[in-house]
């Protein structure tokens, strides 16, 4: 392979919707991500990829092989407002480093080998991972619908783009991990087992709004005080539970709002995310008996299932980075991937480098050419080891 070429195109892709001082901002269906998306489209044109794109803007590009079968190797080329260079993008620009690198070499492919660039992963547009729903078939999310006509899209095309299961040998996706637990424990490549399902609830804490200097603290009934209680619990019994769950608040309202005024009602959204369901269900019962005798309403928003990646297509990654000599481990994904769709129709599975500083989403993101080239280069083995039928998933 040649690292050099694959750091041009990710710096290339990079600055397409680069602010300085902001980042990356290329979000789906807007100007710079259609840009981005033709300078993706060269490259695949120029590496002699037969080039696509579906109704909803899935860009794929196949070098054919015998057997119609495919290896598909994927990400998404949007991003959130102000991110990086390498979220998706890297997963993508791999792939078809991956594929100049097989034709390079001599190597005949016997399987078709399809790179995918997916479109609105993010879901700043319509919806988190809408153009791998819309490949795989999966749920069309209600919300999603009107959103969709704004750019000009309708059911039918949403049905138009899908993909049928049969068709794929494979999926493989390669991602920086977004988080820091390769860096701190010194591993070149990340094995996932999956990726963490979340479950949201709006919670509602009431109290009783009155004077701030005339009410005393013991005739109080502050919803904040409550709420700063129950979300402390939270953090206790996710950290109790086990050492993968996480629990966030990153958005609350109180009412009325003003500084010389008790609160009287705290409304917040609570996320859990874990590979176990049972487990964050287990956690919300026992904080709904903990706080029984408070005035708190909890009402389920989101639930997402935990998603499995295929055992043996992780083998062949694991494989694949020993004989290269690199150090490996098993890393559960706490963040969404296209994946989680891909996985509904076919054996799928996901490859992390680390992400320096465990930095994601903002400019400051980053991974090392010396990761970049050592992920690439388990890619580019496991691609061959499935393509010469080194691969059955039970």
């Amino acid at each position: 392979m040649n690292i050099e070429r694959l750091m041009a195109d990710i710096e290339s892709l990079g600055h397409i919707g680069y602010e300085e001082g902001k980042g990356t901002s290329r979000m789906a269906y807007s100007e710079s991500f259609c840009r981005g998306r033709d300078f993706v489209k060269k490259l695949m044109e120029d590496a002699g990829l037969t080039v696509s794109i579906d109704p909803v803007g899935n860009l794929t590009g196949l070098l054919e092989g015998p057997d119609k079968r495919k290896i598909a190797v994927g990400s998404h080329i949007d991003t959130v407002p102000g991110g990086g260079m390498y979220d998706g993008a890297l997963g993508v620009l791999a792939g078809i480093e991956a594929v100049r690198a097989l034709k390079e070499s001599g190597y005949e492919n016997r399987h078709s080998i399809e790179i995918i660039a997916f479109n609105e992963e993010e879901g700043n547009v319509v919806g988190g991972t809408f153009g791998s729903k819309a490949f795989a078939g999966a749920k069309l999310e209600e919300s999603m619908i009107g959103k969709m006509a704004a750019w000009g899209m309708d059911i039918e095309d949403f049905k138009a783009s899908k993909r049928r299961g049969d068709d794929y040998l494979a999926y493989l996706e390669y991602h920086i991990e977004q988080g820091g637990i390769l860096e701190k424990c010194g591993a070149d490549i990340g094995i996932v087992p999956g990726i963490f399902g979340i479950v949201r609830y709006r919670v509602v804490v009431n109290g009783f709004a009155n004077h701030a200097g005339s009410t005393p603290m013991y005739l109080r009934n502050d919803a904040l005080e409550t709420t700063c209680r129950f979300i402390t619990a939270a953090y206790d019994a996710v950290r109790a539970k086990n050492d993968t769950m996480v629990c966030t608040v990153g958005v609350m309202d109180l009412k009325p709002g003003a500084v010389n005024v008790i609160p009287g009602k705290a409304e917040f959204v609570l996320e859990l995310r874990d590979k176990d369901m049972a487990g964050m269900a287990e956690v919300v019962n026992d904080l709904r008996n903990q706080f029984k005798d408070f005035d708190i309403e909890m009402t389920k928003i989101i639930e997402q299932e935990n998603t499995v990646c295929s055992p043996e297509l992780a083998e062949v990654f694991r494989s694949c980075a020993k004989r290269l000599g690199y150090s490996e481990m098993d890393v559960y994904s706490g963040a969404g991937h296209d994946l989680i769709n891909t996985r509904m129709i076919m054996p799928a599975a996901l490859l992390f480098i680390p992400s320096v500083n465990g930095v994601s989403h903002c400019k400051e993101e980053f991974s090392e050419k010396e990761d970049i080239e050592k992920g690439t280069r388990v890619l580019i083995e496991a691609i061959k080891e499935i393509d010469g039928g080194n691969f059955y998933e039970d």
